[in-house]
């Protein structure tokens, strides 16, 4: 009976938890996914933005302008 109650508790909370992060809105969690795990913010408050996506959203960038330049321009 005593793990009964505990998995109920467990649940609640969860449920709770939950109930509370789905009125997060959408510029936060963006913001949340961004910023940098390591050092999240200056000491002046400003964000930090992760490096590794930082780089991989250049190559992306790059990859697509490089892909449409030469598929359009094409004689």
């Amino acid at each position: 009976m005593k793990q009964d109650a505990d998995i109920s508790a467990v649940v609640e909370r969860l449920r709770s938890f939950h109930a509370v992060n789905n009125a997060e809105r959408l510029r936060d969690g963006l913001l949340r996914w961004i910023e940098d795990p390591l050092k999240p913010q200056t000491a002046t408050g400003s964000l930090r933005v992760n490096p590794i996506r930082l780089l991989l959203f250049s190559l992306a960038v790059m990859a697509a302008g490089t892909f449409l330049f030469f598929g359009l321009v094409h004689p």
